[in-house]
């Protein structure tokens, strides 16, 4: 490490370490030198590992939409997993947990929509009890499906009423204030011209 002249803490600057002509065998595929990588790796670790994360999260999502168990729940958990660290996935989370909500408000909004939630609820709990006692090996299932009933009941408790109820108005002021700020927008272009 004698080329280099080391930073107060004790590193190689990246200018230092861009400034050096990595090997030819190297410069044939574009690497720029193994420092190089493994700072891109350091820095890029959280990032990383919230990818890999949310994408299992996401898929074992994607699996419990098809076998017993909160599937969209967790679907909706992975995004948030990954909105931390993407835009995008921030904007497919908007967009999912508003149509959850939507349609959690539309069935609910009905008495017998709140009487099907809680006997849904009731009965995958009842059944996740049944599983687990009768079916000991497939206690995944019976903790999945125990869940979702937990979900479904929860659903119909007030408080979770009220904030569907106020996550569907927020969603809809959001809405008019972009279309506002894009009418907005679109007449100062106008003005400019």
């Amino acid at each position: 490490m004698d080329r280099f002249d080391l930073d107060q803490d004790g590193t190689v600057g990246d200018e230092e370490l861009a400034s050096v002509e990595p090997p030819a065998r190297w410069r044939r595929f574009g690497i720029r030198g193994p420092a190089i990588l493994f700072r891109w790796f350091l820095r890029n670790t959280k990032r990383m590992a919230v990818l890999v994360a949310g994408v299992v999260v996401l898929a074992a999502g994607a699996a419990m939409l098809v076998l017993p168990g909160p599937g969209v729940i967790v679907l909706i958990l992975g995004l948030a997993i990954l909105a931390t660290e993407f835009a995008w996935a921030e904007r497919a989370l908007d967009r999912t947990s508003d149509t959850a909500a939507k349609a959690m408000t539309s069935i609910s909004g009905s008495r017998t929509g709140k009487v099907g939630l809680a006997l849904g609820g009731l009965g995958m709990i009842a059944v996740g009890v049944v599983v687990l006692v009768l079916l000991p090996k497939y206690w995944m299932a019976s903790i999945g499906l125990f869940i979702a009933g937990v979900v479904g009941l929860a659903t119909v408790h007030p408080k979770a009423q009220q904030w569907l109820a106020d996550r569907q108005h927020a969603t809809a002021d959001r809405k008019e204030a972009a279309a506002d700020r894009g009418v907005a927008e679109e007449s100062g272009d106008a003005e400019a011209r």
